[in-house]
């Protein structure tokens, strides 16, 4: 069924009112005269204290000099949040690029490379933690379903001193709910929602904490979300231009092929030993499957519409066990915390295209040997040249942490620990073509080309931060990490033509980081910070090396300038936070695939960068009933020098001043809610757009094209009564197609977008 692709004009016409309006609503905001005038209304209610552990102690978000963007427990719920690209929305500082559930990059505070996801490539710049443990991967962040969480903390700006590898540019964190000995609580969500032009999905989740005497608690959450559809697989043949081969895709059409399902289950104990000590025990599983793709081809194929001649399919399933033991010995807080994640990735997808750019094709599909006689390869009939890329990848991840920290309402503060963490990536890449020539596939299957290494990259590293009141409102912290890392691959990697291509390389280094902090706190509502930083990126091995690249890259640095507030105005009903920084990013890590220098991706350090930017978040108790929040983030992300793939190129590939990709200059979302009484019910309505920048999707000027900026408008309402809910919403209201990711590897224009018109339904019941 083919669908008109006259939406265009309409849709950007939709863009632009929405975020003149969230531009507008937010500028109102910001005037003072406004809350005071609220203010002096009516008794207002207080605005929550929101607790964080960004810097691992508990406190007031408010006493934080660092700037955290968080969605707690409570807005996690009234957003309906479930998955990454949802959170991803509502943390203006965060963007990403995404072919898929499972499959994000993130980025935060406009620190990108435009690395493609190379398994054997950099690591990425954003630590992202599950509970106390970071579980960041090359191109597969974890998309953990978002219910029962306490809270998600982006920690904006290098982190290297708490976090060390891989929060560069950011930290983000997803913290589940800790079971409570306090009282018995229960919970279930049951929801259904209809796509626009697409299929139904339902989900269904539900919580109980146990306690088990005075002493120990048991919490449990289960999960099952089956997404609907709304890409569909149209009927297309087509021709390859140097075999003359003809295919089509009849076994594989299908409406709304695209449909994701997960299922999961978290269990924690939690036991107090003693009047000091308590030991806490955590599980977590989950399994996410997803069949077709999440992106379309508008400007060849149609709205919603892609052809794909091979089946698109993965299953991610991993488990995450952890134990935390906390104390105190001394006076002084002890904590400990392991953890251990297993995540096996089965992933297979139509790489069909490929056969129509790349000429090597034809030695796998039309020739068989060669005849040195002659001087020619033998000629034999073409075969069908159409490829399956299959990845099968094993995951295994430990890490441990021990840090003391002495009491809070010292005047001379310290938190210092050490770190050991250690990850390997068991990966076999194989390009399949199934009518393959006999001799030409690698190990005698049917790959024409395959990666089958194991990366393990580890890190040992001891930090620590002290603070000093020097008067009662001036506090002055200087912090510092030492570490270690160490990054290895071994492995098979190339084709039957490239000999014995086994790769065995190991790269270590050594370093330390830094941070300079001043805090000034005049009182107890306001907050400013200035603050110099440094976070960093391990270094690596290369598969291969040429007489421009090394086999070995070294870390890369950012450099953190920042002034920051933290603010609550208008006696409590308003909070108004923000930052303002420059980050220097020197000695960056690009990771390329250039034919002329190799038929593999390879890491070099080459090129700088800066990034200026301004983010804030606002929360105003504008009314009794009325809840007014939104945050906005402005980036100038760019090269500070000229980039050049080839030493010997006379014109740069990404010349000084360059923006750096996938990062959009200004994000932002604006949330209103409406809490009142009716009748003996009580009701709501809610109102939430959001708005993101137009950026680009490589850093190469001559091969990249522009992301269109989109906005997104979502509305609920709903009723309720003693411990139950019923919600009805609408996301993406006036049906935006939003450009999420132009897709600049696969050889075609496909782009992933979002979800269309939704229209839903929720009961929601607690005990």
């Amino acid at each position: 069924m083919a669908r008109s692709k006259d939406m265009s004009g309409r849709r950007n016409t939709t863009s632009r009112a929405a975020f003149l309006m969230t531009t507008t609503c937010a500028a109102a905001l910001c005037l003072p005269g406004v809350a005071l005038a609220q203010n002096a209304s009516a008794a207002p209610r207080q605005i929550e204290t929101i607790t964080v552990t960004a810097q691992k102690r508990e406190e007031s978000l408010q006493d934080v000099a660092l700037s955290v963007q968080v969605l707690d427990n409570t807005f996690l719920d009234q957003q309906r949040v479930t998955d990454f690209e949802e959170y991803a929305q509502l943390l203006p500082s965060v963007s990403f690029n995404s072919v898929g559930p499972g499959s994000a990059q993130i980025y935060i505070r406009g620190i990108s490379d435009g690395g493609d996801g190379n398994a054997s490539g950099s690591q990425p710049s954003v630590g992202l933690y599950l509970d106390d443990q970071p579980v960041t991967a090359i191109g597969r962040n974890l998309d953990v379903h978002i219910y029962d969480v306490s809270r998600i903390e982006v920690l904006g700006g290098p982190q290297g001193t708490l976090y060390g590898a891989n929060s560069q540019a950011g930290t983000l964190r997803i913290i589940t709910n800790a079971p409570d000995a306090s009282g018995f609580e229960a919970g279930y969500d049951l929801s259904t929602e209809t796509v626009s032009e697409g299929g139904v999905g339902y989900t269904a989740e539900g919580f109980v904490n146990l306690p088990l005497g005075d002493r120990a608690a048991l919490r449990i959450v289960g999960w099952h979300d089956q997404s609907a559809g709304y890409i569909d697989n149209v009927a297309a043949t087509k021709t390859f231009s140097r075999s003359g081969i003809t295919v089509d895709n009849a076994p594989y059409v299908e409406e709304d092929f695209n449909e994701e399902t997960t299922t999961g289950a978290r269990a924690a104990l939690q036991i107090d030993l003693d009047d000091n000590w308590t030991l806490t025990a955590r599980a977590l599983h989950q399994t996410q499957e997803t069949e077709g793709v999440w992106d379309h081809d508008p400007e060849d194929v149609g709205d919603l519409e892609v052809e794909r001649f091979f089946n698109d399919r993965s299953e991610d399933t991993f488990t995450q066990l952890g134990a935390t033991v906390e104390g105190r010995i001394a006076g002084m807080d002890v904590t400990y915390s392991g953890s251990f994640l297993d995540r096996e990735v089965e992933y297979d997808n139509d790489y069909s295209e490929y056969a129509e750019y790349s000429s090597y094709i034809d030695y796998y599909t039309c020739y068989y040997a060669y005849d040195s006689a002659a001087g020619a390869y033998d000629f034999y009939a073409c075969e069908d040249p159409r490829i399956q890329y299959q990845d099968r990848s094993q995951y295994t991840r430990d890490s441990h942490e021990f840090r003391l920290a002495t009491p809070q309402e010292n005047r001379l503060r310290l938190i210092a620990g050490v770190f050991y963490q250690r990850a390997e990536h068991d990966f076999d890449f194989d390009w399949n073509i199934p009518t393959i020539k006999p001799g030409m596939a690698v190990d005698g299957e049917l790959a024409y080309f395959t990666t089958n290494q194991v990366r393990e990259d580890t890190e040992a590293a001891i930090f620590g931060e002290l603070s000093y009141d020097l008067t009662d409102t001036l506090t002055a912290t200087v912090g510092a990490r030492v570490f270690d890392t160490d990054s290895s691959i071994e492995g098979f990697v190339g084709t039957v033509f490239t000999g014995s291509p086994d790769v065995d390389v190991e790269q270590s280094e050594s370093g330390s980081l830094y941070k300079f902090n001043l805090t000034w706190q005049p009182n107890s509502g306001r907050l400013f910070y200035a603050t110099v930083s440094e976070g960093f990126r391990p270094g690596g091995v290369n598969r291969s090396s040429t007489s421009n690249i090394p086999g070995t890259y070294d870390s890369d640095l950012i450099t953190n300038y920042e002034f920051g507030w933290k603010t609550m105005l208008a006696d409590g009903v308003l909070r108004f936070n923000g930052a303002a920084f420059l980050m220097q990013w020197d000695d960056v890590q690009f990771t390329r695939f250039d034919p002329s220098e190799s038929p593999l991706g390879l890491t070099q350090n080459a090129g700088e960068a800066q990034v200026l930017g301004l983010e804030a978040d606002i929360s105003w108790l504008a009314t009794d009933n009325l809840t007014l929040t939104g945050a906005m983030t402005l980036l100038q992300a760019e090269l500070s020098e000229d980039f050049s793939q080839n030493i010997n190129a006379t014109t740069p590939d990404a010349p000084d001043g360059t923006e750096l990709p996938y990062i959009p200059s200004v994000k932002g979302y604006l949330n209103a809610r409406y809490e009142f009484a009716w009748r003996d019910f009580d009701a709501f309505w809610n109102v939430r757009g959001s708005y993101v920048g137009r950026s680009y999707n490589d850093l190469f000027v001559a091969n990249r094209s522009e992301q269109e900026a989109y906005a997104l408008l979502g509305l609920s309402a709903g009723l309720g009564r003693d411990n139950w809910t019923v919600t009805a919403f609408v996301r993406n209201v006036t049906d935006e197609r939003a450009e999420l990711y132009r897709n600049a590897t696969d050889f075609d224009s496909r782009i992933t977008t979002n979800q269309p018109r939704t229209f839903g339904v929720s009961l929601s019941q607690r005990f």
